[in-house]
């Protein structure tokens, strides 16, 4: 794959420090060991990444950019919340960009290795409250979905699929926990799968177009009604 979501890459030793120091801030952020609206130092988040200061101050500017980490006045920074408006533009921008993408990526065709692999990855489940499978379930989910993005043919649109995976993982983690494996999300995205091997883009993004839809209302539900929102810093506006 081409362009790969945070939690597919790995460390590589030839990362600068400031790319480093990145990654390893990010991915705290994303897996919820630094929770949402958690207030931090530039010197306590030098430390979790075992970067100096200059690295970790230009790792929170792109930090700050990529819209996870919030800058306060004399005062350190904030682990930007999660919030049910955001929450729903991401997903509404996510089903826009894998619906085009999934449609694209029928038109042009899958090498058979990738089906292959999509077809392995349609295996993976997880057991509610099993850190280790959800881990696993979300690696396998979003390596699917990263194999069609990067099969779409334009860049820009697969860079943006990328980036918004990144986002999604978070709020992925935090609804999980508590929502059962889904037995007919698995069923939806068999049909993406299908409708990109039978070359048909029209099928690829009516099935991408019902498994976006469905993840969205799954997540807000879970996002509304979860018993512990004030855990995860869950805001209404």
């Amino acid at each position: 794959m081409k362009y790969l979501p945070a939690i597919l890459s790995e460390d590589h030793p030839s990362l600068s420090a400031t790319e480093r120091a990145y990654a390893t801030i990010k991915r705290q952020i994303i897996e919820l060991e630094l929770e949402p609206g958690a207030h931090v130092t530039k010197s306590t988040l030098a430390r979790r990444a075992g970067a100096s200061t200059m690295p970790a101050r230009e790792a929170l500017t792109r930090l700050q950019r990529d819209g996870l980490v919030q800058a306060l006045p004399r005062s350190g920074y904030r682990i930007l919340p999660v919030t049910l408006k955001g929450t729903r533009d991401l997903c509404a921008f996510r089903r826009l960009l894998e619906v085009e993408a999934a449609g694209l990526a029928a038109e042009i065709g899958c090498p058979e290795r990738e089906l292959a692999r999509m077809e392995e990855l349609l295996s993976a489940t997880y057991e509610t409250g099993d850190p280790a499978s959800l881990d696993a379930f979300l690696r396998a989910n979003l390596e699917f979905d990263a194999i069609i993005a990067n099969r779409c043919g334009n860049d820009m649109l697969a860079q943006a699929v990328i980036r918004v995976f990144d986002e999604l993982e978070r709020v992925l983690r935090i609804t999980l926990k508590s929502l059962p494996f889904s037995e007919p999300a698995a069923h939806q995205r068999r049909e993406i799968l299908e409708a990109i091997r039978d070359r048909d883009p029209a099928g690829a993004r009516a099935a991408m177009g019902a498994r976006t839809r469905t993840a969205q209302e799954q997540i807000i539900d879970q996002l509304v009604s979860h018993a512990s929102l004030a855990e995860v810093s869950i805001s209404v506006t």
